[in-house]
């Protein structure tokens, strides 16, 4: 009786207890106009760049255009621009992303224009409104 009793009162605890809700993440643009940040591991990071570009970087389509890097374990870069499918680069030589200023932690979530990027344990997944994303992790990668 006392375990039926146990397993109702964890039912209950788990059913009632307070939700963690995750948090969404805003960033102020760097000193050239592009929203930067990293996972807790800083093995992604990430630039924004907005419509029409910036000074030092417009995007080949005019923008907006988000671009992540994975560090390991190949160096890799995806690309999610204006309009189309995500894409995959393999990288060699400089690399020069991110600084590990801004942070977004597991759970959390940044949106900028029309993109929106959630952090989490197994990886990284960014979307456009449109739905074309990517994921990366150090296991796997995909872009659609």
């Amino acid at each position: 009786m006392r375990t039926k009793h146990s397993i109702l009162a964890l039912i209950f605890c788990a059913a009632f207890a307070p939700t963690v809700l995750a948090a969404e993440k805003t960033f102020k643009p760097d000193e050239n106009g592009q929203v930067v940040f990293v996972t807790p591991t800083n093995n992604i990071g990430c630039i924004y760049t907005p419509k029409g570009g910036v000074e030092m970087y417009v995007p080949e389509d005019g923008g907006p255009e988000l671009a992540c890097e994975r560090k390991e374990p190949l160096y890799m870069r995806l690309i999610l621009r204006a309009s189309g499918k995500g894409i995959l680069f393999k990288m060699f030589g400089d690399t020069a992303c991110c600084s590990e200023e801004h942070i977004l932690d597991y759970g959390d979530t940044w949106r900028g224009g029309p993109y929106s990027c959630t952090s989490g344990t197994e990886g990284l997944r960014c979307r456009r409104q449109d739905g074309h994303s990517f994921f990366a992790s150090r296991k796997r990668l995909t872009a659609d």
